[in-house]
């Protein structure tokens, strides 16, 4: 048993360091990432539902998966390929546009909850009732840009 539970923690360990490593070297996924937390704020300042909510949670899940195993399959093409291969661009080009397809979905999801839903006049409309709240929001943008990107790059 004690075997097992090692095994699994492993696992996750395994896990979370590809997930750092994805962090650190790839800017499209640190652009996922900062959309998913503004997109997060501005549902909870809209009034999202549960359902909607967990609607979202879903599709930050699935684009940043796809995102995660378009960045294994351009490693492990590069790793492979020593030149030009046209299969290894079209496997990436491939990869690639999984993402894009799930990232598409995703907007479309959004523009549901945040357009026809009303999230997003309800949003707008609780920042200019707390002005506060916009400056704040505002001044997350700069750090933001800088982890999107300027993290993970060698000085």
């Amino acid at each position: 048993m004690k075997k097992n539970i090692r095994k699994l923690s492993e696992s996750f360990q395994h896990a979370f360091r590809g997930l750092a490593l994805c962090i650190q070297g790839e800017r499209n996924f640190r652009v996922h990432m900062t959309a998913a937390f503004y997109v997060t704020v501005f549902a909870l300042m809209g009034g999202a539902d549960a359902g909607e909510a967990a609607l979202l949670c879903l599709c930050f899940g699935l684009t940043m998966s796809a995102e995660l195993m378009n960045t294994a399959i351009e490693r492990l093409c590069d790793r492979q390929a020593s030149g030009y291969d046209g299969f290894v661009r079209n496997a990436k080009d491939i990869a690639a546009a999984g993402v894009v397809v799930c990232a598409a979905a995703c907007a479309a999801v959004g523009v549901c909850i945040f357009l026809f839903g009303g999230v997003l006049p309800a949003a707008l409309g609780w920042l200019l009732a707390h002005l506060w709240a916009a400056v704040v929001l505002l001044a997350t943008v700069p750090a933001a840009l800088w982890f999107v990107f300027h993290y993970g790059r060698i000085q």
